[in-house]
């Protein structure tokens, strides 16, 4: 791993702990499906993100995220677990699904945007 991406890795971090304590008043959010009585749509786009993810087709969770973007806190938990997930593979996990470490911080950044969460001091 070199130092650009240890250091991306370090901002997806900090990016995460920000909106967990922001939004949730946690150290650290792990989205759990089925939190309520009922499934949400929340929960079905986890459903079809973790089903991507072991197939290793990361642009297609990645797609199934923003394709289905809610506007809710559990949303917000949704994208941030789900970024969290990305940033703990290896430089080798992602680049075989054709992915990068940078992917993955642009890409948590802008759906956080998309949802309302203030990250512009995320930003260059």
């Amino acid at each position: 791993m070199g130092f650009q991406d240890d250091w991306v890795m370090r901002q997806i971090d900090i990016v995460a702990r920000f909106v967990s304590s922001l939004v949730f008043k946690k150290d650290i959010v792990q989205y759990e499906p089925g939190a309520s009585d009922m499934l949400s749509h929340a929960d079905d786009v986890y459903y079809t993100i973790m089903r991507l993810l072991k197939e290793g087709n990361i642009c297609g969770a990645e797609d199934a995220l923003f394709d289905n973007i809610e506007f809710s806190d559990r949303y917000v938990e949704l994208a941030t677990d789900f970024y969290q997930r990305l940033n703990a593979m290896t430089d080798q996990e992602l680049e075989a699904a054709d992915f990068s470490r940078d992917e993955v911080y642009d890409g948590f950044i802008d759906i956080l945007n998309q949802l309302g969460v203030p990250v512009e001091q995320f930003t260059e």
